[in-house]
Formats: C-alpha cells, sequence, structure tokens
C-alpha cells in the first residue's frame, strides 16, 4: 500500500479561498447589519443562502468540467466558501433569538434558513445547467431526431455533488 504525502499546495490554495472568504464574510455581514440592523440575523441568513447558490453552480459547472479545474474548486468551493458560510453561525444566531425569548423568530429564522439553503442550491444547479447548455449550444451539431441526448437530471442528483466534493477532499 502506498503511502499519500500531505498536500501542501492544496492547503495553500485552502488558505487563501479561505481568507479571502472570511474577509468578504465580514465585510458583507457589516454591510447587511448596517441596513437592516441586527435585531435579527439576515446577515448569517443572506450569506449562508448566497453560499448555497454559489456552491451549487459551481459545483454544476465543475461537475460538467467547465471552466473549473481541481485547483479552482479547492480555492473556491473549499476554501472561500467553506469560509464565507458556516454553520456555527447559523447556530449561534438561533440560540440569540431562542436566549432572547423569540421562539418564534427562532423558528422562522431556522426555517428561512434552511428552505432558503435548498432552494439556492436548486437555483444553482438549475443556472449553472442553464449556462453549460449555451456554453456548449454552438459546438453541437444538430442532430437527428433519434440520437441519444445526453441526461442532465443526474448532475441535479445531491449524490453528484457529494460525489465531487469527496473528490476534492482527495486532493
Amino acid at each position: 500500500m502506498q503511502k499519500k504525502h500531505f498536500n501542501w499546495q492544496g492547503l495553500a490554495i485552502v488558505f487563501c479561498g479561505g481568507f479571502l472568504g472570511t474577509i468578504s464574510r465580514y465585510l458583507l455581514s457589516h454591510a447587511i447589519q448596517g441596513a437592516l440592523g441586527n435585531g435579527w440575523p439576515y446577515d448569517i441568513l443572506l450569506i449562508n443562502i448566497s453560499g448555497a447558490f454559489v456552491l451549487a453552480l459551481l459545483s454544476t459547472l465543475a461537475d460538467a468540467t467547465l471552466f473549473i479545474n481541481p485547483a479552482r474548486r479547492l480555492f473556491l468551493n473549499v476554501g472561500f466558501l467553506g469560509a464565507y458560510t458556516t454553520f456555527s453561525s447559523l447556530a449561534l444566531g438561533d440560540m440569540t433569538l431562542l436566549t432572547s425569548q423569540k421562539a418564534l423568530l427562532a423558528l422562522l429564522y431556522l426555517f428561512c434558513s434552511i428552505c432558503g439553503g435548498i432552494i439556492a442550491v436548486l437555483l444553482g444547479q438549475l443556472i449553472g445547467l442553464r449556462i453549460i447548455q449555451r456554453v456548449r449550444a454552438p459546438y453541437v451539431r444538430v442532430a437527428d431526431e433519434n440520437a441519444e441526448q445526453p441526461e442532465t437530471s443526474e448532475m441535479l442528483a445531491p449524490s453528484a455533488s457529494i460525489e465531487s466534493l469527496q473528490e476534492e477532499e482527495r486532493l
């Protein structure tokens, strides 16, 4: 059995993406709180939903080997978006509402976060598929009616994105 060596280049790529993701999260959080106030965790909600959208979009494009190579995926998905979004902030925001005797708002926030994230992932995947179709369309000749069409529904399967994320972690 061959022993794998640690990938220092991959670590550096994730570190750089994480640094930029953290800074982006801080600046955007500050801007959202300035615009909407800090009585409700709007910043965490919007950041996590936008991060879910971007992660799904990039993963869909990467699954089609379009625009995104493994190093860019490490930088964007694991580094940048890993630092940009965080489950711990979601949990903290929810607990802050609960301890402030705002149970209904806490449930609403949790519901919006989870459902909003799922909807954002779906939209990211659908937009990614549209981009793929538009980019590939000029290169595809008109096929006859009996020609087999590629199956795009597999790209929407959660297992496709999970497998691609697991592949990134192995790099």
